[in-house]
Formats: structure tokens, sequence, C-alpha cells
């Protein structure tokens, strides 16, 4: 009776509202003029083409707008709770990581910290990330082949209209597995109806020299004596190094000014003109723009071009048509570092006599490196084209075409004066493509006014292609040589031959993604206090095994409004939402799909890229790389979130808070297996990362007096642990590397011996039956250091090691203020992250002088920047560097430290001129002439003792390589006609 009563009041209900639409239809389309109701309509379609997606966690434009940065990654740095942005180098267009609410599997290498990655959207595509496929031909990876430049610095700040980070579970499942990792969202600047709007943003500025202590020989060789004159043996004073044992060498022991060469106060500028404007039929945006930002350090620079095009039209009211085009170009100057060079080349020098701290001499390497060639070059293309049609008012088609097109190049040429007569170079051309294509039916209807539906039906499609070509040569007939010619008609025999009787290596791969899924979607409201929401996803991939390349995902959403506005109460309002996702992970190697399979891994120890067998390219199994049998299925992440939304105060006060949790299952992981096998491992499904914390956003307009002084505050925080809940087989420990993964304890602490202080003499080396204590089979002596014999069986081994600390911090937020008072304002920008710890490599690599020194590793370089007071020689005691057991060893809890901080990331101060009663008067089109001063990278308040907290690589090591972020300091203004 229930249903049947149901079907009879709620049909015709359901109908007649139909019916009205429908008529209403009819008439608009029985209409030549446009009435002011239509218009409004149209105005309301052209806007909805690029629609924002309904999340809080948007960027505060006017905290950033003012400050030279290049990437997103860099506008984002503390504006968002959930967000860390880890900046390993303060190179410009360097790499940055970001991780959206914890790691979702540990970072054992450099390709793990790209598979963390959110995905960035720019107008809805989705932009296609490197590819880690050329990772597997270099013997270094301290950079990746190519240009390395971050692909998420091709987008101008000043022609983004709005971005947002995506982390509710809902709006993710709604991306689909491109988004499991959380995204960010930028919408460029669109069209805009009404009379022309004219913008220009100018500015100039110095990047400034770092304060540093240079030494030379003198300070190394008091240093080393302390050790000598305690442990040195006679023979060890006769292998003392050449270039400090003569104290008269003023190479070594002259003027340490090395840094009047390497620091130097760089000029930084940018700007860029656009246009908007048309009609309530169609309107268009145009933007250009350049931009110039540089490093005081090693003269490091990078430069743009960009360019923006966007076009909205309705020719028809139940038609509109909208595309946008971005295109940028990036140029790139890279450091001149040793172990950068080298590492490329793959090339281990001599490293008996390290270059010198004199600036005439440094000066003079620097006149041979004017010869070298070092071209990196990035272009950029991101295209949307977008189709709406009405079939009924209530019922949509829309069908979107997006392009992401990315290609790098790289020449590289060093002389024979820079690789001890081995001249080097080498060309890298590759390409990221992405082509997607979405259409949906979206439908809407309610029901007395009170209870509304809207239903979606989705395909979404995405289609990748990633290819490289990469081709290296040594020891060229002569230096003027440094380019790779050939012949290049492909017609002709021998074309690839090169010109000048260069022998060439070369290297080509390509990777293909394909992804197709299928999507409904279903909203349910009442009475603007319910909201339910539910997804059901059917998604596919071509890289998975073909009896599990389909996963089916749910999602789903509910929201209640506890308080309403128009409830008088004391809150504005108040409102509580639960959400929960499930979304397959992508893999982006082709590798697993087909099961077992074989690669060419019969390579030389020292260059595992050059593949062969007594001169004849073969293939063998991968036996370096692991195992891949059957049985992979697709990984997934589980995200839950509930938050608490809300405002009081008449809205001068809201909050948000978040508990969320997320879960990465069924990864796939490298395991052991038997060693009989020859493999390293097996690569198979069942390792597990939980992620939980708590967001919170805090706002307030604390001052709001019109006439006199305001002050608006914001404070976002994350607090984040996670946790490995599972390993394949049901195994509790796992080593991989320097590395150990054990159930129920973090994926970034660090596995250390616990220091706890030095064997000063033989008597106080522990003894039993005659046999002293142990270090993996060999006798502690006087002089080595005291690791703590965890488990008391009198021998240190790996069993003894710890896991302590960790690389990620758990807690990072920012603390925002803004003020304006008559046309003044003042924005003041605080980051900070707690919580973590860092391993100084670089002062392990110091004491540890004996070992670098005398190792055929890249590891031993002295760059000209290590001559200087960069490692605080009070903390660490002198143990002795000779013994058989490494007493610096990176492995120990010594080399631990608090890399928490405080910063003040920028300062910027400004008026705006069109306040003015004179410029009111006499340019009455000027709506915004704002004219400013900014600085970042003012203030570090820390108690880690290296350059910089945020300079440390992905992994928790600070190796001392990163390039210091500049304090910038900037002039600029921005004008709105």
């Amino acid at each position: 009776m229930k249903r049947l009563f149901c079907f009879l009041f709620l049909v015709p209900m359901l109908q007649k509202t139909q019916a009205r639409s429908w008529d209403l239809w009819k008439m608009q389309q029985d209409t030549s003029e446009i009435s002011e109701v239509d218009q409004q309509l149209l105005r309301g379609r052209l806007k909805s083409l690029l629609q924002k997606k309904p999340v809080k966690d948007s960027l505060n434009f006017k905290q950033v707008e003012s400050l030279p940065l290049v990437s997103i990654s860099e506008v984002l740095k503390g504006q968002i709770s959930g967000l860390y942005v880890q900046e390993s180098s303060g190179e410009p267009g360097s790499y940055k990581n970001m991780v959206i609410r914890g790691l979702g599997s540990p970072l054992l290498d450099t390709k793990d910290a790209i598979n963390v990655q959110p995905a960035v959207y720019i107008n809805g595509v989705p932009i296609a990330r490197e590819n880690n496929f050329t990772y597997s031909i270099q013997q270094y990876q301290f950079n990746r082949l190519g240009p390395a430049t971050d692909n998420f610095a091709g987008i101008d700040i000043a022609m983004i209209e709005s971005i947002q980070v995506i982390k509710d579970p809902v709006e993710l499942s709604k991306l689909g597995p491109l988004a499991a990792n959380g995204a960010i969202w930028i919408l460029t600047k669109p069209g805009k109806e009404g009379a022309r709007e004219i913008s220009f943003d100018a500015y100039v500025g110095l990047a400034t020299k770092p304060n540093v202590t240079p030494v030379n020989a003198q300070y190394e060789n008091m240093f080393r004596s302390s050790f000598y004159n305690k442990y040195g043996t006679a023979t060890d004073r006769l292998n003392y190094p050449g270039y400090l044992s003569d104290s008269t060498n003023v190479n070594y022991y002259g003027p340490a000014n090395w840094n009047e060469e390497y620091y130097q106060t760089a000029p930084i500028y940018g700007g860029n003109l656009g246009i908007r404007g048309g009609g309530d039929r169609a309107n268009f945006a145009f933007m250009g723009g350049y931009t110039k930002n540089a490093s005081a350090a090693d003269k490091t620079n990078f430069e743009r071009y960009n360019a923006l095009f966007n076009v909205n039209m309705a020719p028809f009211k139940w038609f509109n048509f909208g595309t946008t085009v971005n295109a940028s170009r990036s140029l790139r100057d890279r450091n001149r570092s040793l172990r950068d060079r080298f590492g490329e080349a793959s090339y281990v020098p001599d490293l008996s006599v390290p270059i010198s701290p004199n600036k005439d001499m440094y000066g003079k390497y620097l006149d041979v490196y004017k010869q070298a060639l070092d071209n990196n070059s990035v272009n950029m293309l991101n295209l949307l084209v977008n189709l709406d049609l009405y079939l009924l008012p209530n019922l949509k088609l829309n069908t979107n075409l997006g392009v992401d097109y990315s290609e790098g190049t790289r020449q590289a040429f060093f002389p024979g004066s820079l690789m001890e007569t081995n001249n080097y170079m080498s060309s890298y051309f590759g390409f990221n493509e992405r082509l997607t294509f979405n259409s949906s039916l979206d439908y809407n209807f309610s029901i007395q006014d009170q209870h509304k539906f809207n239903f979606v039906l989705g395909s979404n499609y995405t289609q990748d292609l990633y290819r490289y070509h990469y081709a290296r040569a040594y020891d060229g007939p002569n230096d003027f040589i440094k380019v790779n010619v050939v012949d290049g008609d492909p017609n002709a025999a021998g074309y690839l031959r090169p010109v000048g009787g260069l022998y060439v290596n070369r290297w080509t791969n390509r990777e293909d993604f394909r992804l197709h899924s299928l999507l409904l979607s279903g909203n349910y409201s009442w009475n603007n206090r319910l909201d339910v929401s539910a997804v059901l996803r059917y998604d596919g991939s071509s890289t998975m095994q073909p009896d599990a390349r389909w996963l089916m995902t749910p999602a789903f959403s509910a929201k209640y409004n506890l308080i309403n506005e128009d409830e008088n109460a004391t809150m504005d309002n108040l409102s509580i939402k639960g959400s929960w996702a499930r979304i397959g992970k992508p893999i982006f190697t082709s590798k697993y799909a087909v099961g077992p399979n074989y690669t060419a891994d019969l390579n030389w120890g020292s260059e595992k890229s050059l593949v062969s067998y007594n001169g004849f390219a073969v293939a063998s199994r991968p036996y370096s790389e692991g195992w891949v049998g059957y049985d992979i299925k697709w990984p997934y992440t589980d995200h839950a979130d509930i938050t608490l939304d809300g405002s009081f105060l008449d809205k001068k006060a809201d909050f948000t808070v978040s508990l969320y949790q997320k879960k990465d299952i069924n990864q796939l992981i490298n395991m052991p297996i038997p060693a009989e096998y020859g493999y390293s491992g097996q690569i198979i499904n069942g390792m597990t990362v939980q992620n939980r914390g708590v967001d919170l956003n805090l706002h307030g307009r604390i001052l709001t007096n019109p006439n006199g002084l305001q002050w608006d505050a914001a404070l976002n925080l994350n607090y984040n642990q996670n946790k490995l809940t599972a390993l394949p087989n049901g195994k509790q420990k796992l080593k991989v590397g320097n590395r150990l993964l054990k159930v129920g304890e973090a994926v970034d602490q660090f596995w250390l011996y616990e220091n706890k202080g030095i064997y000063n003499t033989e008597d106080e080396i522990p003894v039993t039956n005659g046999n002293k204590l142990q270090f993996d089979g060999v006798d502690f002596a006087a002089g080595d250091p005291i690791w703590k014999d965890q488990n008391g069986d009198f021998k240190i081994d790996e069993k003894d090691r710890v896991l302590k600390g960790n690389a990620m911090p758990k807690l990072v937020g920012g603390f925002n203020n803004n003020f304006n008072y008559k046309g003044f304002e003042l924005n003041m920008q605080w980051y900070f992250a707690l919580g973590h710890k860092a391993l100084n490599q670089r002062a392990s690599t110091k004491y540890d002088f004996i070992n670098t020194e005398n190792t055929n590793s890249l590891d031993g370089i002295r760059e000209v920047f290590h001559w200087q007071q960069d490692v605080d020689v009070t903390k660490y005691p002198i143990y002795n560097p000779w013994s058989p057991i490494v007493a610096y060893r990176i492995d120990q809890d010594l080399f631990l430290e608090n890399a928490s901080f405080l910063k003040l990331r920028a300062l910027t101060v400004g008026y705006d001129l069109a306040s003015l009663h004179a410029t009111k008067e006499k340019m009455k089109t000027v709506r915004r002439a704002f004219v400013y001063v900014s600085g970042t990278n003012l203030l570090t308040i820390t108690k880690f003792s290296g350059k910089d907290p945020e300079l440390i690589d992905f992994n928790g090591y600070y190796t001392g390589y990163g390039l210091p972020m500049s304090p910038i300091v900037s002039l600029g203004i921005k004008l709105d006609l």
C-alpha cells in the first residue's frame, strides 16, 4: 500500500513538473528575441563551461599574486591543509614533490616519489606526468634524463582564475583513477561578458646572495689533524693528500673567495598582458606573458613564455561551445656541479685533487666551462574543446576533448678539458602526450522544490603516449664537434652513421597507457538540509593483465546541515559530512600486463645501460628487476572522510575540521624469493599503507572597519601518521636496500644503529669467553663507536638496527595574515613543518673522508661549495676513520637531526593607486593600480645544522647539494582597466 501510495502521489507531481519545464522550453524555442530571462540563462551556461569543483580548499590569491613564484607547487606551499610540498633545491624549474594526506607507498627510490604525486588538472585536462622509464638506463639517478624540468612550471599564475585542492572522496571518485593520490584543479581566466577588461602585470627584482663562511685547505687540514694525531699511522701520514700537505700552495691555502664567483645577485623580472570581453552570446580572453626567474647560486635561471586563449560561444539557446588553449615554452640553465655532470655521463674521474677554493682558480674552471653546451627546453600545450547540448531544460549532454602535450629536449656537450681529455656529448628528445575524451548525460528534476535529484551517466577515455630518444658519445675527435650530426636521409644507407667518426650509443623507448571508464552518479537534496551522493565506476586499464583489466569501485557521501542560515541561531551555519570512496590506482608501465616477460639485462656492472654479450645484443630474463608472474591485480585506495564545517559571528569566522583515513591497498612490491631462482625477487600484490590524520582550516575577519583597519587571518593545519598494515603473503618485515619495512610501523622511518658514545680504550670493549664484541665479524677497537646491542646476542649486526624518526613531517601548516588600511595592503605568510627528522649525509661524508676519497664513487666528489663551514664540527665525536667497521657510516642515529622549521615565507606591502581621488578623476577606467614590494624566503627558525631544513631529498637525506632558496626582493605593479 505504501509503495502504491507513493507511486500515485509522486508520479503525477513529477509529470506536472516535467510538463511545465517542457512547455517553457518549447515557448523559448518559438521566441526570436532574447529576453532578459534568456540572457541570464545564457550567461549562466557560458560561466558553467569550466565549472569549479565544489570544494572549500581554494587558494586565496591575495597571498600569492604578488610573489615571483615559478611552479604550481611553489604557489600552493603552506596555503592548503593536507598538502605538503617538498622543495629539495632552490634551483628554479627543478622538480618539486607534492603529497596530499600522506604517503601512499614507501619512497624507496626516485621513481616512488613520482608515483605518490597528485594529479594536476588545467581546465579539466589532466597534465601527463613524466614516465619513469628513463631511470632503467641510468647508472646514477641524481636527475632524470632530459631537461629535468618541473611539469607544473609551465603555467603563469597571472593567467589562473582559481586553484582548488580536491580531497573529498566522492569528488575524487568522479575524477577517477588518475586522481587516486588527490587532485589539484586549476582554472585559467575565462572570457568575461561586458565591457572589455585589460590587465597588465609587471615586476622586477633581485635574488640575493646567501651568507656563507668560505674556508680553504688550512681549515680542512686542521679538521683532519685531530684524526691523524689520534689514530693515524706513519703510512697514513705518508698517504696524506697532496693538496693538503703543501701549505705553500696558494691554490688551496690562499684566499678562500670562491663564493664571489659562485654566488652572485641575480635579476628577475616578468610581465603579462591580457584582455577579456564579449557579449551575452560570446566572450573571449587572451593573455601573453614572460617570466625570468633565477637563483643567486651557480648562475642558474629559468625563462618561460606563456600564451592563453579562451573563447565561449552560445550560437543557439540549446547549444554552447567553448575552447581554451594554454601554451608555454620553458628554457632552463642548470647547475654546473661536478656530481650532476659526471652522473649523466656515468663517468667517475680522479677524485684525489678537488677543485680549488680560490676565486681565480675557480674562475679559470668557469672559463673552460664556457665551451660546454647545456641547453634545456620544454614546450607545453594544453587544450580543451567543450560542447554542451541542452536537449531539455533539465537534460544536458556534455562532451569535451582534452589534449595535453609536452616535449623536452636537452643538448649537452662537455669538452675534454672538463672530462680528463675525454669529451662527452648527449642529446635527448622525449614527449608526453595525453588525449582525453569525456561525455556525460546530466539529468535533474525536483518535486515541490523540496526534493531535488540529479543523475549523471558518463564515459571517460584517456590515452597516453610516452616516448624518448636518447643518444650519447664519448671521446670525439675534438672539442669543436658538439652535436651528433648524421646524414638524416632515411632512404640512404647508413644515414644514422655520425659525421666526424663518433661512436654513438642510442636508446629509445615508449610506453602506452589507455584508461576507459564508465560512470554513474546520483545526488539527492532535501529542503537544503540533507544531501546524499553516490558514484559507481567501472574502470579498465591497458596496463593490467587481461584477467584483471577491469575494476568496479563505488563511492558515497551524506551531508546534513545542522544549522541553516535562516534559523537565527548563534552560528550562521553548521554541517557535517561523511564520505567514502574506493578508487583504482593506475599503473603507468606495461611490463605487468603481459605476465612473465624478458628484458635485456646482460650489462656491465658499472654501466647497466650498455647491454651485450661479447659485443652482441641479447635478451635475458629480468633478474635485477624481479620476476613478473601472473595474477597481478589492480591496486586501489580507500578514502574516508568526516568533515565538520561551520561559520559564526555573522560569517566573520569560519572553520573546517576533517578526520580522514586513506588506505592504499593491494600494492605491488618486489618480495624476496629463494636465491637459487636467480631473480632479485618476485613482484606481487599485497602491500597496504594506511594514513590517518586531521585537516583544520580556520579563517577570521578580525577587524572589519570599512573606513579603517581591516585584518583577515587564516590558519591551516594537517596532522598525519602513516603506517604499513600489510605485506604480501603475511610477511611482517621486508628489507629493501638501506630501509626496513615493518608491519605496524611508519613507511618513512629510518633504519639505524643507536649510537651510545665511543670506545676510548681497548678495556672498554665488552669481552665474553675471551672474544671481543664484533660488528659483522670484525672486532671492535679503540676509537670505534658504541652501538647498542638491541637483542643482547653479543654481536652487532642488522638485527640491532632500529626504526627511528620520520622523513615526512607529522604537522604541516601555514598562517597567513592580510591587513588593509585605506588602500594600503600588507600580506604576511608563515609556513611550518614539525615532527620530522633528516639524516645529515653531508656531515657523514665529511667525517668519512678516508672512505669517500678512496672509493670509486661519485660520493667522493668535493664540490666548490663544500669549501665552507656547513657542518657543525662540535656535534660529532672523533672516531677512527680508518676503522674497517666504517665508524661514520650514515645508518646510525649520530647523524639523525631534527628538521622541524618555521619560516617567514613571504611579506608584501602595497598600495592601490586607484583608491586616490585624483586617480579616479583623471583615469576613470582604472579599476585597480596596485604597486607593491614583496620579499620571499626571508627568515628561517630551526635547530637543523644544515643550510636549510627544506633542502632535503625525498628520502629524508640531506646531501648539501640542494641550491639555496635565495631571498628575493621584487617591485611590481598590477593594473586593471
